[in-house]
């Protein structure tokens, strides 16, 4: 037999390997001695226990004896012990637990106390703002009350004052138009007096012209040429007077007027028709024609003709295939004049083509380029034109939106709402108004006679005494190219002086672009 086996195996028991049935009978008899000395120290003592049942009955030596010791009708010995020691278990835990919650109701009841305080201070502070609160509630409405009172008559004052001011205002507006109308009265009687001797004076000259074509009448000639210096003397000075210090312009001649009924139809690039006050700039006519100006315009002083059903000024250029020929709407052979046309505007348009065909007649647009004056404005000295695309983009004028523009009344409008009929500062009265396409036109910024203005590459300016000065922004666009922010629509006036004022500087009206170029 191997014996070194033998003691590796009970060199790996342990205690209880060993000894356990020993230990485990030595706990069985203890148990059973416990129990034994229990029950005969408990029927020895049976009646001092019963006696004292209440505090004995939960006992460890009395819990396993209960049911012999006190006895219960109806009730087993096994039930009654049963139920005693249900009865001790809940007693020793409810006695246990209260004792390890303590703590923690002792901290929820602390806790409890301090938001009750907590509760108790944050209400005594929301009283005392409240207090506060009605306090400078009460202090305001007190001290709004009596601002009140003093403002209200103060203000009662300035209402009476504001509407005496205004009576005033209004008493002076109506005196100084009052003057102004008996101004414009005088002006216009001044005007036609000076028209009236402009007309005498050159009869008188065609009279005098005649007599001196033939001998026999020399005399008279003679004589007559001495009374034509005996009067057109003082009247030149009148004359004068009149044009430089009352500011009378009389004007002979009505201003031409290329312009459309505003319901012609104009037949458009997709085919369908639009009434020519319909059109907007950037419109493509037809044969792929660009408007690239809208022109508005009063009827005032304007002979309307019926072209074959076209509604069109007489002086507006049409051509003639028969003659191959330009010719004015008022001679044209089948044209008719209209005796009552009352409509208050009349359009026309620019065009990149520069024209505009209405039911088969081709029209020019409104600069009338054809023949010799589109040569010279094709030989023109500032900038190669190659084709009449080009008219538009180089030689086009016109101003930025907000352009100043003063009234003669002294209002300063941009020139985007200047409209027609407006008078100017320069007594100029405004009988047309243009909208002209910017998305393909040179612009830049302008400094001139301490005026700054914006807009398109060819304003012309107006200049009465030395007319070798610049009279174009042409001439400043050889030196300097300072280019702006396309500006997608630019505007210009038509007046009945032909120019008009921008700060320090009197520049021509629209039709100068061109006519400058013509001339």
């Amino acid at each position: 037999m191997d014996t070194n086996n033998i003691k590796k195996v009970y060199s790996k028991l342990n205690y209880f390997d060993q000894y356990g049935a020993s230990f485990l009978l030595f706990i069985i008899i203890t148990i059973a001695l416990f129990i034994i000395i229990s029950y005969c120290f408990t029927m020895i003592n049976i009646q001092p226990i019963l006696d004292d049942w209440g505090n004995q009955r939960c006992k460890i030596n009395i819990i396993p004896f209960a049911g012999y010791i006190s006895k219960h009708d109806g009730v087993s010995n096994e039930d009654y012990n049963y139920q005693n020691f249900v009865y001790c278990t809940q007693n020793i835990l409810s006695s246990i637990t209260g004792a390890m919650v303590e703590p923690i109701t002792f901290i929820t009841k602390s806790f409890g106390t301090v938001t009750d305080d907590i509760k108790n201070a944050i209400n005594d502070i929301r009283a005392m703002f409240d207090k506060i609160r009605t306090f400078f509630q009460t202090m305001t409405q007190e001290l709004m009350g009596r601002i009140l009172n003093m403002t209200i008559p103060l203000q009662q004052i300035v209402i009476s004052m504001r509407d005496v001011i205004g009576k005033m205002q209004g008493t002076m507006t109506a005196g100084l138009f009052t003057l102004l109308g008996a101004f414009y009265a005088l002006q216009s009687l001044m005007g036609a007096i000076a028209e009236f001797i402009i007309i005498i004076l050159i009869t008188l000259a065609a009279m005098i012209a005649v007599f001196w074509i033939f001998p026999f009448t020399w005399g008279m000639a003679i004589s007559f040429t001495g009374i034509f210096i005996a009067i057109v003397i003082p009247m030149a000075i009148i004359l004068a007077f009149m044009l430089d210090v009352l500011g009378v312009k009389p004007d002979l001649s009505i201003p031409k007027l290329k312009c459309f009924d505003e319901n012609t139809p104009i037949l458009m690039k997709n085919g369908k028709y639009k009434t020519i006050n319909d059109i907007h700039l950037g419109d493509v006519l037809s044969e792929n024609n660009y408007v690239t100006a809208i022109i508005k315009v009063t009827t005032i002083g304007s002979k309307m003709y019926d072209l074959d059903g076209i509604i069109v000024s007489n002086s507006h250029i049409v051509y003639l295939p028969e003659s191959d020929k330009w010719i004015p709407v008022s001679i044209h052979p089948r044209a008719t004049p209209l005796c009552n046309y009352n409509k208050p505007y009349l359009y026309c348009l620019n065009t990149s083509n520069k024209t505009i065909t209405v039911n088969n007649y081709l029209f020019t647009d409104w600069d009338e380029i054809y023949g010799e004056t589109l040569t010279k404005v094709k030989n023109n000295p500032f900038i190669k034109i190659n084709n009449n695309n080009d008219i538009h983009k180089f030689l086009d004028g016109g101003f930025s939106q907000d352009t100043k523009i003063k009234l003669l009344i002294g209002e300063e409008r941009n020139i985007c709402d200047i409209r027609i009929g407006d008078i100017l500062e320069n007594n100029s009265v405004v009988y047309g108004v243009v909208e002209i396409d910017g998305t393909d036109i040179l612009q830049y910024n302008y400094e001139f006679l301490n005026t700054s203005f914006q807009g398109g590459p060819n304003l012309a300016i107006y200049e009465k005494k030395n007319k070798q000065t610049i009279h174009t922004t042409l001439e400043f666009n050889k030196n300097k190219h300072i280019h702006k922010t396309q500006s997608q629509k630019l505007y210009h006036l038509l007046t009945n002086s032909k120019t008009f004022q921008v700060g320090n500087i009197q520049f021509q009206d629209y039709n100068g672009c061109i006519d400058f170029i013509n001339s």
